[in-house]
């Protein structure tokens, strides 16, 4: 995957990947804080040999002195100087885990020796370094005799004191934050990559395209500007075959779709067509919800009796069309839906109107949209992305049947921004709107 991959699926994920920094680095801060505070005292040592005056003997003094450095350093950890500060200070704690926070470095071809030590407060850390350094040189000191009543051989003068420090040197608390942060990112990135990997819904019109066995005639975001302009193609492509009056929709996805249907009608009924919207979604998630109260005479009633279908369509007026709402719905209207009484319906609908829209089921909540295309001129299918499967679409086109020369192609829709889920995964489009 390159950059371009990884930022549309962040964009797609981000909830994912922002979750996971967010617990990474709290628990980076937790671990950060169980931590002890610990200070370091430092003092540097200067070991020197006592030589003769000539530049032989000052070179032949170095020399050794280099050497003795590679001793003082084991000597300075030792557990006889541990010992000796542990009793000078009456310290509490074994000798053992004193000297466990003692330390002492040389630099290469140098004879200074770097005496650390740590402790819980900053004063204690300079106290200890001081009496370690006191001990140790008194070691030396006496290590270094040859001679009763001489002066030593070596010598370790003190060249830097130690100082209180200011700050802690550990925990680095900065290294566990960025740490985790980096963790975060990772395995966000990671869950994100395999959620994507495992889910199988719809999110873009090319993976539909890629599963469709006709072509995609319209991409309409409900809510958005560009909807209109994208039904309006969807109308110009329907008209290009006069014969083409009568349109079925039906949803491809498990839920209805009026918006996309009352949309079809409208965009229609603008060009001053006479349009007619007929609810035949025996779910009852049709368009009829949305008609004006009154209208509670409908298609099931129609077919149940021979009254006059033009009596029973209710104007719409906000809308400029007519519709024909979906009425009371009883355990034969399905049945009632393949039969000649609603082809004789749909006939005299044909005849008073310019264009009747018809809005079925969804395929895999009815087998209405069967039967109902085989009466109309062209049959459409509407998917909705962001909670189609892919395995759904495949399902409907396999009942309604994949090579059904009635379904002419599909429409991708996409809802309106809402609530709050949309409002966590795409806060910028509500900044856009």
């Amino acid at each position: 995957m390159g950059l371009i991959d990884f930022w549309h699926l962040f964009r797609r994920r981000w909830p994912i990947v922002v979750a996971a920094v967010l617990v990474c680095t709290a628990a980076g801060v937790a671990y950060a804080r169980t931590l002890p505070t610990v200070y370091t005292a430092s003092s540097s040592v200067y070991v020197s040999m006592a030589t003769g005056t000539s530049v032989n003997d000052s070179y032949q003094g170095g020399l050794a002195a280099q050497q003795r450095v590679r001793t003082y350093v084991d000597l300075a950890t030792s557990v006889t100087v541990a010992t000796y500060v542990h009793d000078q200070l009456g310290l509490s704690e074994s000798v053992n885990d004193l000297r466990g926070r003692i330390t002492a470095v040389a630099p290469p071809a140098t004879t200074i020796i770097v005496i650390s030590v740590q402790d819980s407060t900053a004063a204690g850390a300079r106290i200890l370094a001081d009496q370690v350094v006191s001990q140790f040189r008194a070691l030396v000191a006496r290590l270094e005799v040859t001679q009763d009543n001489a002066a030593p051989a070596a010598r370790a003068e003190v060249i830097d004191a130690a100082q209180t420090p200011t700050q802690p040197s550990a925990p680095q608390k900065k290294r566990y934050y960025i740490l985790g942060l980096l963790a975060g990112l990772v395995l966000g990135l990671g869950a994100a990559l395999t959620r994507d990997r495992l889910d199988k819904r719809l999110h873009t019109s090319s993976d539909l395209e890629a599963i469709l066995p006709v072509p995609i005639l319209g991409i309409i975001d409900d809510g958005r500007p560009g909807a209109a302009g994208e039904l309006r193609r969807l109308r110009t492509r329907l008209t290009e075959d006069p014969d083409r009056r009568t349109v079925l929709l039906t949803s491809l996805s498990p839920e209805s779709e009026p918006e996309v249907a009352i949309g079809l009608a409208r965009t229609f009924a603008d060009t001053g067509a006479q349009v007619v919207l007929v609810d035949a979604d025996t779910t009852g998630r049709g368009s009829s919800r949305r008609v004006p109260a009154g209208a509670g005479f409908g298609l099931a009633e129609l077919l149940r009796n021979n009254a006059d279908p033009t009596a029973t369509v209710s104007d719409w007026p906000e809308t400029g069309i007519a519709v024909l709402p979906i009425g009371g719905i009883d355990l034969n209207t399905p049945d009632l839906l393949d039969s000649d009484r609603f082809g004789e319906i749909l006939a005299k609908l044909t005849a008073d109107f310019d264009h009747v829209i018809v809005e079925a089921a969804p395929v895999t909540a009815a087998a209405d949209a069967i039967a109902l295309a085989r009466r109309c001129d062209a049959a459409i299918g509407v998917v909705e992305l962001g909670h189609t499967t892919v395995p759904q679409v495949r399902g409907a086109l396999a009942t309604f049947g994949r090579e059904n020369k009635r379904l002419i192609g599909a429409v991708v829709f996409s809802r309106a921004p809402g609530g709050f889920r949309h409002a966590v995964r795409h806060p910028l489009t509500l900044v856009r709107r």
